[in-house]
């Protein structure tokens, strides 16, 4: 264990989430560690429930965007904030999580493994406590599939043994702040989705070992600002799944991942045209159009369905 005291900043990004992130925060008062600074980056939401976090929450140093700037972009802010403000370590939080008032030293003492630049806690589903929602992250280049080991398993003690992994999710995410500046910040092509496992490839392939550290828990409402299922979802699946290969399966198996997957979209896209979602198909068919247009960033196409939710 470090005998100096980290100074940790926690990123969180809210995107008119008050009441999640209100939570979030309210958990992180009860976390036992002297020198933690929590810096919370605001992606343009309605000024008035900002305003109100600002007001319950005046320890917190708050960061507002005048736009939606997704999920890499509005990290990216907060994480060069925190190097300015010459902080040891930087944790990456989603706003729709609660923290257990111990969870950040087992994270920390990860650290102190010998080449381990990225750490990950047990993560659960809330309020179902005792059901995992995430064990470490893996990859598997043959098939392309990525996968959270545990996910929806109830807890027996089956992942209480820490082990490196491929990936470390940015749900919870803490590194020293050298690793950052070294690795650079999230890559904002993705804008959303990938772009943490990118970042977490981008720190392997530098040297460093992601590591999953059981005794450090957390728990997740998986209460996302874009819903699963929804047109610009399925567009950014598509986009992105096929920005990661490119960029980072090994290239034996890279153009292959890359063909067969775009079938696979254009197949889910027929898919859900024959089940009368004509605004998903075509976002995935946009979505493969645009990786092969080499457009990336923050999706271009407002879908019809959407439009009510701005």
């Amino acid at each position: 264990m470090s005998l100096a005291v980290p100074h940790v900043a926690v990123v969180i990004l809210n995107w008119n989430q008050e009441a999640l992130t209100a939570d979030c925060l309210a958990s992180l008062r009860k976390v036992e560690h002297s020198c933690l600074k929590v810096i919370l980056v605001d992606n343009g939401s309605l000024p008035e429930s900002v305003d109100r976090l600002e007001r319950d929450f005046p320890e917190v140093t708050l960061v507002r965007l005048p736009e939606n700037r997704g999920f890499a972009g509005g990290n990216n802010v907060g994480i060069e904030r925190a190097l300015k403000d010459g902080v040891s370590h930087i944790l990456l939080l989603n706003n729709d999580t609660l923290v257990q008032p111990t969870f950040l030293q087992p994270l920390l003492d990860g650290l102190d493994n010998p080449g381990v630049g990225v750490v990950g806690p047990r993560i659960y589903h809330h309020p179902d406590v005792q059901r995992i929602w995430f064990a470490g992250g893996m990859i598997d280049w043959k098939t392309g599939r990525q996968w959270h080991s545990g996910a929806g398993e109830l807890d027996h003690g089956q992942w209480s043994v820490p082990r490196d992994v491929d990936y470390v999710t940015a749900c919870c995410l803490l590194a020293p702040a050298r690793v950052f500046q070294e690795v650079g910040g999230l890559d904002e092509r993705y804008f959303i989705y990938f772009e943490e496992t990118d970042w977490n490839l981008r720190a392997r392939a530098r040297g460093y070992r992601c590591r999953y550290v059981p005794d450090s828990r957390i728990y997740h409402k998986v209460s996302q600002a874009m819903k699963t299922g929804s047109p610009t979802s399925d567009y950014y699946y598509a986009r992105n799944r096929l920005l990661f290969f490119l960029t980072h399966a090994p290239s034996r198996y890279r153009f292959w991942l890359i063909a067969i997957y775009t079938a696979r979209s254009l197949r889910f896209a027929f898919t859900l045209r024959g089940r009368g979602l004509m605004q998903n198909a075509d976002a995935v068919v946009r979505g493969i159009r645009d990786f092969y247009g080499s457009r990336f960033g923050k999706c271009p196409h407002q879908f019809l369905s959407e439009r009510a939710l701005g």
